[in-house]
């Protein structure tokens, strides 16, 4: 008696003040990306029940992609899970024993047939990984702003940090490498466009955690209860498939009007917009109506946000014995792909295997090409594949040729135009992830539109559970106003 009292006291006291239940506020959730889903399933968690998820796609998981593949799950976009200390995707795995560490053996192999040796290969990626936008600036690089130019910087110094000949030809002829290296942690185009000192924070513990063939996607599946029992949260009836948003108008009223390109039309109290940084850059201005503010566009276009690209490998049968091959193209080779106009190669990373997917090899690619790589036909993309099988690993192994191919395509899609942002060297302003996040407001005041994704968020940018925490948090601010 004494709760229900409680309840029907509670329940006058919002009509008198004038605050809705959680149940009454209408929400729209434009994709269902990780941000997205957690934004809802939180939502749905606190009792608010009338939320539309519009998804362009014709899936979910946005920028998780996970696909059948071969023996196993496949990952087109979103792999791995950094790190276990902070990491909410770790936290929430935790409990499923899914994730295991990803086997760091590997091999680099050049163009001429040779292997490179243990004491150079250790140099390389050491080399490599100085480079790397970190918290401290690389010693020698302390009057420079990109990544770029600090490369350019140490590349001269190279013949001064070897006696060995053969060892500075192998590191001068792997700048391509390196370039192909350190945008593929940052998913830039250009290195010179790349910020040499950066905001993000490494989360502690093992920073390459695969999901053991069941895929990213069952981070989603965490998030909707639907992991391990299927039984899910009220979730399904709210998603909306290929409803690409128009425009978004009268956000600085009582009620927003969201309108979707197909014609149809959606009114809500609020919006949590969780599409990439991206379609930002390409559609704000009509996207948006009244248009955004100088202090959001400034940040908009000046957060780096690009692509890398991966080509996944299902083989007849598996004939290699390393988890990942690096390719180092001689002086000669790299003419030989301008002859052959497949110079798009030298943005190859190298060749992982899949998880739990033995007959299948994933290549990876980073830099100025990929746009370029993204627009080829899956017969020149093989064709290219067996010239890279043949060169490096027929020395070594009795070859097969891929039988069937996989590629992402993030930049060239609309519905994300890349795959993760970055710190531009090119930007001037401060707190960038800052005003990414702050919520266009109504003229009462009310945070009507509010913004969500890896791009937004302070330290984990470019990561799942950046992405996640981002839609947690714009969650608990529609909790925070009505409670």
């Amino acid at each position: 008696m004494w709760i229900f009292t409680q309840i029907v006291i509670f329940s006058l006291l919002r009509g008198l003040l004038g605050v809705p239940a959680p149940s009454e506020v209408s929400i729209i959730v434009i994709g269902s990306g990780p941000s997205g889903i957690a934004a809802s399933t939180k939502l749905l968690k606190n009792n608010f029940t009338n939320i539309t998820i519009l998804e362009a796609e014709h899936r979910i998981g946005g920028r998780i992609n996970s696909v059948r593949f071969g023996n196993a799950y496949v990952d087109l976009g979103a792999e791995f899970c950094h790190g276990q200390e902070g990491n909410i995707v770790y936290s929430m795995e935790q409990s499923y024993n899914i994730l295991q560490h990803s086997t760091e053996d590997f091999q680099i192999l050049r163009s001429n047939g040779e292997k490179v040796d243990k004491k150079t290969r250790k140099k390389l990626i050491d080399f490599a990984e100085s480079l790397a936008a970190s918290n401290e600036t690389t010693e020698g690089c302390e009057y420079v702003k990109s990544v770029g130019e600090c490369l350019r910087i140490k590349a001269k110094e190279i013949p001064q940090t070897s006696q060995d000949p053969k060892e500075v030809e192998i590191l001068t002829e792997a700048i391509e490498f390196v370039d192909a290296y350190l945008c593929s942690y940052d998913s830039s185009f250009d290195l010179n466009d790349l910020k040499s000192t950066t905001e993000y924070k490494l989360c502690g513990g093992d920073i390459y955690m695969n999901w053991n063939g069941h895929g990213y996607k069952t981070i989603l599946e965490i998030m909707m209860e639907k992991y391990p029992n299927n039984k899910g949260l009220p979730i399904d009836d709210k998603i909306f498939m290929g409803k690409e948003v128009d425009n978004i108008t009268n956000w600085d009223e009582d009620k927003i009007t969201v309108t979707t390109t197909d014609g149809n039309k959606y009114l809500a109290d609020h919006v949590i917009f969780t599409p990439s940084l991206g379609v930002l850059k390409a559609d704000h201005e009509r996207l948006f109506s009244p248009a955004l503010s100088e202090d959001k566009v400034e940040a908009i276009k000046q957060r780096g946000f690009g692509a890398i690209l991966k080509v996944i490998l299902h083989f007849p049968d598996k004939w290699w014995d390393s988890h990942f091959y690096m390719f180092l193209f001689t002086k000669e080779d790299k003419d030989v792909l301008k002859k052959k106009n497949m110079e798009w190669l030298l943005n190859i990373n190298g060749f992982s295997q899949a998880e739990s997917n033995p007959n299948v090899l994933i290549a990876w690619f980073a830099g100025k090409y990929v746009p370029r790589i993204e627009n080829l036909t899956d017969e020149e993309v093989l064709t290219a594949h067996k010239f890279v099988i043949h060169k490096f690993l027929s020395p070594y192994y009795n070859v097969t040729m891929p039988d069937k191919l996989l590629k992402s395509e993030w930049y060239s899609n609309p519905h994300f135009r890349g795959t993760y942002s970055y710190e531009s060297a090119k930007s001037t302003a401060k707190n960038l992830q800052a005003k990414l996040a702050a919520p266009l407001n109504s003229k009462t005041g009310k945070p009507n539109v509010m913004f969500a994704g890896e791009a937004t968020h302070p330290h984990y940018f470019s990561t799942v559970h950046g992405a996640i925490e981002s839609g947690y948090r714009e969650a608990e601010r529609l909790i925070q106003l009505y409670k």
